[in-house]
């Protein structure tokens, strides 16, 4: 059976589709099949992230049903499998977001952990993810725009029935200036479960197109997400009990 986990945030730029593919390697390098998925139709990053500027096969086109899905799944260099959406306009303007229910099918049982990179804001398309998931990993910076923005976020994805896996906390800087670990918890009611701090070696990975774990493994951040992988790994094995 596949867990299909949606990184979401109140707004774009908080680092969630980093934190995919971080943690999409994380989840591979503790053996777990995995497959990172761009369901961000408007600004797709997640392949650009990757290296990959001008993808020919995408979900696009498995939504359009030009593309079986074996064309569209990649394999990164780092090991990582994952669905990239097409960056062109025209072919955003004819993809319907509500076709999407037809790749979470599809992907139903080729994998055990589907992470999927959410559109940001409340709008439908994140509605339209977020039926088919079945956990929400919420990733916000410490300021109060973001976590309030997400807050609406989190009680969207309870409202569609998806299990709160826990707060990421992102881009902190040891707490000068920004709200506190504790306060971010009691404003969304949930717990931290990862904090990553600014970090210049993943701005060194986003330049080499490579996950951070896989370029920088000792790297104190690679490491949270290692931890924050095998606490979604766990959470899965406690539930198959």
């Amino acid at each position: 059976m596949t867990k299909f986990i949606a990184l979401v945030s109140g707004k774009g730029g908080v680092g969630k589709t980093t934190a995919t593919i971080n943690l999409g390697h994380a989840l591979t390098k503790l053996g777990k099949n995995t497959l990172i998925l761009d369901a961000n139709l408007s600004t797709p990053n997640l392949a650009l992230n990757l290296g990959l500027t001008n993808p020919k096969k995408t979900l696009n086109g498995f939504l359009q049903k030009r593309e079986e899905l074996k064309e569209i799944i990649q394999t990164h260099k780092s090991g990582i499998n994952f669905i990239p959406t097409s960056p062109s306009y025209s072919e955003l303007l004819n993809t319907n977001m509500e076709d999407i229910t037809e790749i979470f099918e599809h992907l139903e049982n080729h994998y055990e952990f589907v992470l999927v990179d959410c559109p940001s804001g409340l709008k439908d398309d994140l509605s339209h993810v977020l039926m088919n998931t079945d956990e929400a990993l919420i990733v916000v910076n410490p300021n109060l725009s973001s976590v309030m923005d997400a807050l609406k976020t989190t009680h969207l994805a309870e409202a569609h029935n998806n299990t709160i896996a826990g707060v990421l906390l992102n881009k902190t800087n040891k707490g000068k200036h920004e709200l506190k670990p504790q306060e971010v918890e009691e404003i969304l009611g949930h717990k931290i479960i990862g904090n990553i701090r600014t970090d210049k070696k993943i701005r060194k990975a986003l330049h080499l197109s490579s996950p951070l774990n896989h370029l920088y493994p000792r790297s104190k951040s690679a490491k949270t997400f290692q931890k924050i992988a095998e606490h979604l790994s766990l959470n899965d094995e406690l539930n198959i009990r």
